[in-house]
């Protein structure tokens, strides 16, 4: 997993009755881009070690990493106190998988064209491909790109 950010943050909370407690982090400070501006991330609060949270876009620049009424309570804290927080980015491949690259293998010419993507582009399809939350979502995303290749070839 790449780590992404780690060191000490406030927490904070929603206005309003219910309104979240959460962590707050900069985007540029994440140096992730992210699929419909949120990202899947594993790691620690303090001494509290969780995995499969989902950091959420605030709009401006931020995401929030919400913290859950267990957090606070086993780690003893709650709105504006200091946390350490340590974050990993969860499964999305840097690189070509195998997995992708048989499918695009099973469509001629598909392959060479993923290829001479730019990085970023293929950064993104990665991205958005392995950001699915079932394997359902994730080969509706491959016909999507082997479509996207068709058309700009």
């Amino acid at each position: 997993m790449e780590k992404l950010i780690e060191g000490e943050f406030f927490l904070e909370k929603f206005s309003g009755k219910g309104g979240w407690t959460f962590v707050r982090l900069p985007l540029s400070q994440l140096g992730a881009k992210t699929h419909f501006g949120m990202l899947k991330v594993s790691g620690s609060v303090d001494s509290f070690e969780f995995s499969e949270k989902t950091l959420m876009p605030m709009g401006d620049g931020f995401l929030f990493l919400p913290i859950s009424k267990e957090i606070r309570t086993q780690i003893k804290k709650g709105d504006g106190e200091k946390v350490i927080l340590q974050l990993f980015r969860n499964g999305i491949p840097t690189q070509l998988t195998e997995e992708l690259r048989d499918c695009l293998l099973d469509d001629p010419g598909k392959l060479d064209l993923y290829l001479s993507l730019t990085s970023e582009e293929q950064t993104r399809w990665l991205e958005m491909i392995y950001s699915a939350n079932t394997e359902e979502q994730k080969a509706e995303r491959i016909v999507r790109l082997l479509e996207y290749l068709g058309k700009n070839s």
